[in-house]
């Protein structure tokens, strides 16, 4: 029997062109999420120092002095006022471990109230805000507006933001102040985080945000994760100076979306 004849169709030809641009965007892409990945371990590993101080600081003053009384004391010896300070520093040791749990990356929560959201910022940075004398000033509205995302990666933004602020105090400002507040409308909220530190020293102020982008001699991770997260989730941040208000020198914007 005798093949038919097929229809010879010719390979294309590869174009080299467009083989060298789609790999340099893989190049590109590869890049970003290794900056990515860099930014959340880093993010991580900072919060995860952050608990451990947060843990170690109560719990460890409550042990030394429960062990000051039991170690100076025989049983004949411990006076009612003893008993107290016992009582005392085991509910601050269980109030620890409580407010611990409340704090660990990857919480199931998926939805959380602000008030929580600044009562979390406030633990992690509470030896924080001691040592460097910042005081930290909350304008929470009336109400319980709810947040339907992930708790631990709102916390992270604010936070890292926090640490950016933190660091950028220079020891000629005396009065440091930190301010928190929130706003919303139909579709958003929006988070403010004011300091009076110095101001972001790049012309293109939006810079900071760029990955090993620093300002404070830090690692420059920070705030990339910070708009990382809100990309994320479709929100936004952004840095905006302040040349007329007396107390503040600059805020960050967050905005998120309202998840119904």
């Amino acid at each position: 029997m005798s093949r038919k004849k097929r229809n010879y169709i010719p390979k294309k030809p590869t174009n080299p062109i467009l083989i060298q641009k789609r790999l340099d965007e893989l190049e590109i892409q590869v890049t970003l999420h290794g900056k990515n990945i860099d930014a959340i371990g880093k993010s991580h590993d900072t919060h995860i120092t952050m608990l451990s101080n947060f843990a170690r600081h109560d719990i460890k003053n409550s042990v030394q002095s429960m062990d000051s009384i039991l170690g100076a004391n025989t049983l004949e010896e411990l006076t009612p006022k003893h008993l107290e300070s016992l009582k005392l520093n085991l509910k601050i040791i269980r109030e620890t471990i409580d407010n611990f749990s409340k704090l660990v990356p990857y919480s199931e929560r998926d939805h959380f109230n602000f008030e929580q959201l600044i009562t979390a910022v406030e633990l992690l940075n509470r030896e924080n805000f001691y040592l460097n004398k910042i005081k930290l000033i909350k304008e929470i509205p009336e109400g319980d507006y709810n947040f339907n995302l992930p708790f631990q990666s709102v916390l992270q933004m604010i936070n890292n933001i926090i640490i950016n602020a933190t660091k950028a105090f220079d020891e000629s400002i005396k009065d440091r102040k930190i301010k928190i507040s929130l706003d919303y409308d139909n579709e958003h909220f929006s988070i403010k985080i004011f300091d009076n530190a110095s101001k972001i020293p790049f012309p293109k102020i939006d810079s900071i945000f760029e990955y090993g982008k620093s300002s404070t001699g830090g690692s420059g991770i920070g705030l990339f994760h910070a708009r990382y997260l809100c990309n994320l989730y479709n929100g936004n941040i952004s840095a905006i100076e302040l040349t007329e208000d007396p107390i503040y020198s600059k805020y960050f914007l967050i905005n998120l979306p309202i998840i119904k």
